[in-house]
């Protein structure tokens, strides 16, 4: 499956209103359109999406740590299970690598058992428990992936 990744910035407009789409309706904390506009103004924020905006991945990267921190994943409900995360999510690994970055991090609710599922076969391990982490008091299990 062949992945686009683009500074959030480059992303076309009709890209970017897909991926807006799914975010507002299938992320339980979408982002608000400043949210939007202040990602797009940082050279930090890179986007991973399949060709069809079924599902995408945004990153903040922090160069000097050789860190990427998955901000989110997300594929709409009638994609999943097709592979769409796990193929972005192994792209954005092999751009990763070619930059120097050494290690992914992220926050992952602890009831979202699907995706600390994906998060595992993907090689992250969890190494710490932030308790209401989230603005609905839900607690999250910190990951990390070393590349």
């Amino acid at each position: 499956m062949i992945i686009k990744s683009n500074l959030l910035k480059d992303i076309s407009p009709t890209d970017l209103d897909l991926i807006k789409k799914i975010d507002n309706d299938h992320f339980p904390f979408p982002w608000k359109e400043t949210n939007w506009h202040n990602s797009a103004e940082n050279s930090n924020y890179l986007c991973f999406y399949d060709p069809k905006c079924r599902g995408f991945a945004i990153y903040l990267l922090s160069p000097l740590e050789k860190l990427a921190h998955l901000l989110k994943v997300v594929t709409s409900p009638e994609s999943r299970g097709m592979g769409i995360a796990a193929s972005i999510l192994n792209a954005s690994y092999s751009h990763f690598r070619m930059l120097g970055v050494e290690r992914c991090m992220l926050e992952v609710e602890v009831s979202n058992t699907s995706a600390i599922g994906l998060y595992l076969k993907q090689g992250y391990n969890k190494i710490h428990l932030q308790k209401k982490f989230y603005s609905n008091g839900a607690d999250a299990h910190i990951m990390e992936k070393h590349l």
